[in-house]
């Protein structure tokens, strides 16, 4: 019931002409169902008709037909007029919940089986539409019609028709749940198939490099295998529908024809009510099919819109404040004050950590993998809340901002950019909403890529394939910093943005990240040790704790110390 009323919540915002095509419907059903009434009255006046009379049901004939036509297409315009718009408001609702979503949904989810329940449920969606407001709005006037209209010749008739009407959806609702409990094993059969094609696709240079192109093919076999079983199994069950419904639809035309025959022979009815009795059921009974599968491929569709409306009860981990502060961020000063944080199942990533950033000042992340650097700057910028303590910038606790006003004041370098599968010009232009051409070239500039950019032949409009994949690695990372350069924010990120670079595109990005730091709070997390030595402030964490701090010069100086071990771990290395 919960998604039925969701379902027509959409519909019913434009209910006027939700309401006016309901109206229009019944009128174009009515004038179609009283055209079997003019057939009767022409077989019992045969003999009596005059040219006048005759001319008189041929006009009234074709006024019933005509303003049956208009009416209907006009409900079906008016029905438009609802379903587009509708059915873009929950497409809307559903892609922006999922825009709205923590980090921690985007990272579990699987992006195949995600993307086939959205395309099923906005098919669905408007399926139903149709389905139950046109279809089955009209086969439910049209019976209500021919109920009263036998109930005008024989009672007997009438309740022979109900009862069989009734049986065989009571019937038919039985078989229907089964095949629609057989429709969601469908389903999920369906959603591995789509998630083992898109896992394939995003990972295929993996599969390239391990020669694994006839596994990935076995495997997409075996789950076509499951998915057969599957199909022929809702096969069947709608065979199994469909030979119920025909049957009993075959027996009660039987039945009503041999009564009717009866009452023809003892001269109760005339040869007109027979023939209108006779034209309702040729009307009728086929079409009893259609609503029993339309009622099956409503509860198929009601599955699959389930589904679909079911993205929007996933909560949001991560709230806005109902109330948020104003927030500008004018200096850049961070602050983590007895900071604590555990992943949901995990052991506790941070422990009680107390780290000040003064602004316009770098501070460099240090430690083993898993010792918390990313944690931190993920707590920075709202992916998660911690346990215990604040994250303060500004001054301000930014669970009492909006994660939107917070994130625009932080730029971030990731260790793997990710790109759209779109124009170079747009990568860089997505961190500053509306950004113009000169400011686009002025930040792939300071981020020396404008020189490699302008020798393309598409320069600026040249895309860079999925997830920027016709880029290098130093050319993706420089793109990530001409992003950042162009956000201008007071914070900046760098995550491991030089750890799988060649030395030429290392300087480079260092040369670009120099420029990028004048005047900015950097919080750099690295595990080549090179690229942090200018860093006002190190802090090495270990195990969710801060074990050392200071800076390169006093970090070395020490007889003991992780730094000084990892240290010389690398430059041993090197000279190697």
């Amino acid at each position: 019931m919960k998604t039925f009323t969701f379902f027509y919540s959409f519909l019913w915002k434009y209910k006027e002409y939700f309401i006016l095509s309901q109206i229009t419907a019944f009128i174009s059903i009515a004038s179609y169902s009283s055209i079997p009434f003019i057939y009767r009255y022409l077989i019992d006046n045969f003999q009596n008709l005059t040219a006048q009379s005759f001319f008189a049901v041929v006009m009234v004939y074709g006024s019933i037909r005509i303003g049956g036509i208009l009416f209907g297409n006009l409900s079906w315009f008016l029905a438009e007029k609802v379903q587009n718009p509708a059915e873009v408001d929950v497409k809307v609702k559903v892609f922006s919940h999922l825009q709205k979503l923590d980090f921690i949904f985007h990272t579990a989810k699987k992006s195949g089986e995600l993307i086939s329940k959205i395309k099923r449920g906005g098919s669905a969606f408007e399926r139903m539409d149709s389905e139950i407001n046109r279809e089955l709005t009209d086969d439910f006037f049209r019976l209500i019609i021919i109920a009263g209209a036998f109930s005008m010749i024989s009672l007997k008739i009438t309740y022979i028709f109900i009862f069989s009407i009734a049986t065989i959806i009571l019937i038919s609702t039985f078989l229907i749940k089964n095949n629609v409990k057989l429709r969601v094993r469908y389903n999920k059969e369906e959603d591995n198939i789509s998630h083992i094609i898109a896992d394939n696709l995003i990972n295929y240079e993996t599969v390239k490099y391990f020669a694994s192109e006839k596994r990935e093919v076995f495997n997409l076999v075996e789950a076509f295998k499951k998915w057969t079983i599957s199909v022929w199994k809702l096969v069947m069950s709608s065979m199994r529908i469909n030979l119920s419904v025909r049957l009993l639809s075959v027996i009660t035309t039987i039945i009503i024809l041999a009564m009717l025959g009866g009452d023809v022979i003892n001269k109760k009815i005339t040869a007109g009510d027979f023939i209108l009795v006779m034209t309702f059921l040729m009307q009728i009974f086929p079409n009893i099919e259609k609503i029993v599968f339309r009622l099956r491929s409503i509860m198929n569709d009601y599955t699959d819109i389930k589904d679909y409306f079911a993205i929007l009860d996933y909560p949001l981990e991560v709230k806005d404040p109902e109330q948020p502060l104003k927030f500008e961020c004018k200096k850049g000063e961070v602050e983590f004050k007895n900071l604590s944080f555990s992943y949901e199942g995990g052991q506790e990533a941070l422990k009680n950590i107390s780290i000040a950033m003064s602004a316009g000042t770098s501070t460099a992340l240090v430690g083993r993998s898993g010792s918390g650097k990313t944690t931190m700057t993920k707590l920075l910028m709202r992916v998660y809340d911690p346990n215990e303590g604040q994250v303060l910038v500004d001054g301000f606790d930014i669970r009492q901002i909006k994660k939107e006003d917070l994130r625009r004041n932080i730029g971030i370098v990731p260790q793997e950019p990710i790109l759209f599968n779109s124009s170079i010009g747009y990568n860089i232009g997505y961190s500053l909403e509306n950004a113009t051409k000169e400011e686009i070239e002025n930040a792939a500039k300071l981020a020396n890529l404008h020189d490699f950019i302008v020798t393309l032949e598409k320069g600026y409009d040249t895309v860079v394939g999925e997830r920027g994949v016709k880029l290098s690695g130093g050319q993706k990372q420089r793109l990530a910093i001409a992003r950042v350069f162009l956000l201008n924010p007071k914070i900046i990120i760098f995550d491991e943005a030089t750890s799988h670079l060649d030395s030429e595109s290392e300087r480079l990005i260092q040369n670009s990240m120099e420029k990028l730091a004048k005047g900015k709070t950097m919080i750099i997390i690295a595990h080549r040790l090179s690229t942090i030595m200018k860093a006002d402030k190190i802090i090495v964490l270990d195990n969710g704790n801060v074990i050392e701090e200071g800076k390169h010069s006093d970090l070395l100086s020490r007889n003991s110390g992780i730094y000084k071990k990892l240290w010389e771990l690398q430059t041993n290395h090197e000279i190697e």
